[in-house]
């Protein structure tokens, strides 16, 4: 009887790999856009379980290098650095390559044989080696027949990564609670937020403890909602319009420093040529005096006027036009006026400066020759108590389109160029808008009408945004409805 072929392992590796390339190659060829739904279905399951042995069977080629030594031989002074040299990996994921190598030779063979079939993923393998291998007490614990390595590996091939992570963690402290406990105070202790300057604003990044990384996720959850219909935002962009909410309502509240409601809060320095030519800049959208609106503006203190851009459906323009409360800035009456600057010297766009003029308490600073103080004014409000109460009372939420936030997260919008002109008297010529929607406002140089029954909202083109309805006297508040 003939003998068997002795198939030598480096040959039969390289073979299969070769193998495996060319397949590969092979599959690269095939639109795969012309094949029926179930078919990809199915093939995405199967790369899948190919992906995990491929997985497996890196982890086992790294250990076998490993434990030659030979790899030092070319220069590398680690295993990474050589993987590194090798693959042309990141060195973070040539370091978690060689240590989920090691891990599944040393401590996790179980998991490394349900790799290699593609039972389980490599991902879960991470998750094991990050919370089950971590202290001595855990690694003992591998080895109980009942409640160690061959339990969590059963779990992890029927659970997907998310709920098997919240697995091992419980199974984790069940097993050395002590050193969870230096782990959740060592998680406090490392805990720093950095905020950044660059141009235009500041990068926020930094590290939370997990119970407070999951209480700011819960009030920025709770602070954003169910975003409206017609809200075009990312996620992204509402979890910062969020955070900047909680920002102003931590400070609006007063509990932080005795001296509630205090805005702005921050000191903002200009002088008074650059808040005269601010308010000139404003009176083309206020009266039509000048600017960029030109023709077909109203007077706001006699409702006079076609309404640029509140063309009904034939066409026509409404004559209604109660007042009107532009965000638009007119550019060529800002060009070579001094910019105003934040407490560090550092400039502001004019439309930020109208933002922060807006809703701020105003302090008259008077500069000698020689830049002594001959005089300090008190400060002064943009509306009194009583105004403010009066408009809230009538506006009752923030009345941008298709917004409902409570009067305690919002500031009055107004005209800057009729309380230059005309004094903070004519709450006609305010109305209520949460930060956000303020923010907007005045970023996007949008234009509020007031019409007898409603306000007009108009882009800076003079295109309708939409309208919300004005209550009446003692009448239930009425939702805001789209345009």
């Amino acid at each position: 009887m003939a003998a068997e072929a002795v198939v030598d392992p480096g040959t039969a590796l390289a073979a299969g790999v070769g193998d495996l390339l060319t397949a590969c190659a092979a599959l690269a060829e095939v639109d795969v856009h012309g094949v029926a739904f179930t078919a990809l279905a199915e093939t995405a399951g199967a790369l899948e379980r190919v992906r995990r042995q491929v997985a497996g069977l890196e982890a086992r080629v790294l250990a076998a290098v490993d434990a030659d030594g030979r790899w030092a031989t070319g220069g590398a002074r680690t295993l990474p650095a050589w993987v590194r040299q090798i693959t042309g990996a990141h060195p973070a994921t040539a370091a978690r390559r060689v240590r989920t190598a090691r891990a599944l030779r040393d401590v996790l063979p179980a998991a490394a044989a349900a790799l290699a079939a593609g039972d389980i993923s490599d991902e879960h393998v991470g998750v094991l080696i990050r919370h089950a291998t971590d202290t001595p007490a855990r690694v003992a614990q591998l080895a109980d027949p009942e409640m160690g390595e061959e339990f969590l590996v059963g779990c992890a091939a029927g659970l997907d990564v998310a709920r098997f992570t919240r697995l091992v963690a419980h199974w984790a402290i069940r097993t050395d609670p002590d050193a969870a406990d230096r782990s959740y105070a060592d998680d406090l202790d490392r805990e720093e937020l950095f905020i950044s300057d660059v141009p235009g604003g500041s990068l926020l990044r930094g590290f939370l403890a997990t119970a407070n990384a999951t209480a700011l996720k819960e009030a920025l959850t709770a602070r954003t909602g169910v975003p409206p219909a017609g809200d075009t935002r990312t996620p992204a962009q509402r979890r910062a319009a969020a955070l900047n909410g909680i920002t102003h309502l931590a400070l609006d509240s007063g509990t932080l420093q005795p001296t509630a409601r205090i805005r702005p809060h921050l000191a903002v320095t200009t002088t008074l040529d650059t808040l005269l030519a601010l308010t000139a800049a404003s009176a083309g959208g206020a009266d039509g005096a000048s600017g960029s609106r030109g023709a077909g503006q109203s007077d706001p203190g006699t409702g006079t006027g076609a309404g640029a851009g509140d063309v009904g459906a034939g066409g026509g323009q409404d004559t209604d036009v109660l007042a009107r409360i532009t965000a638009d800035l007119d550019p060529g009456v800002l060009a070579g006026v001094e910019a105003a600057t934040l407490a560090d010297n550092t400039p502001i766009p004019f439309t930020l400066l109208a933002r922060l003029a807006c809703a701020s308490a105003v302090h008259r600073v008077i500069f000698g020759p020689d830049a002594e103080i001959l005089d300090v004014g008190r400060e002064e409000r943009l509306f009194t108590t009583a105004q403010t109460r009066a408009i809230i009372a009538r506006d009752r939420h923030c009345q941008y389109p298709g917004c409902d936030a409570p009067p305690g997260e919002g500031e009055i919008h107004h005209n800057l160029w009729w309380y230059a002109h005309h004094g903070p008297t004519d709450i006609t010529n305010a109305i209520l808008l949460c930060w956000h929607h303020h923010d907007h406002v005045h970023a996007q140089h949008i234009t509020i009408e007031r019409h007898p029954t409603h306000w007009r909202f108009l882009d800076r083109h003079g295109t309708p945004i939409g309208k919300t309805a004005i209550r009446a006297p003692g009448s239930p508040p009425t939702p805001n409805s789209p345009d």
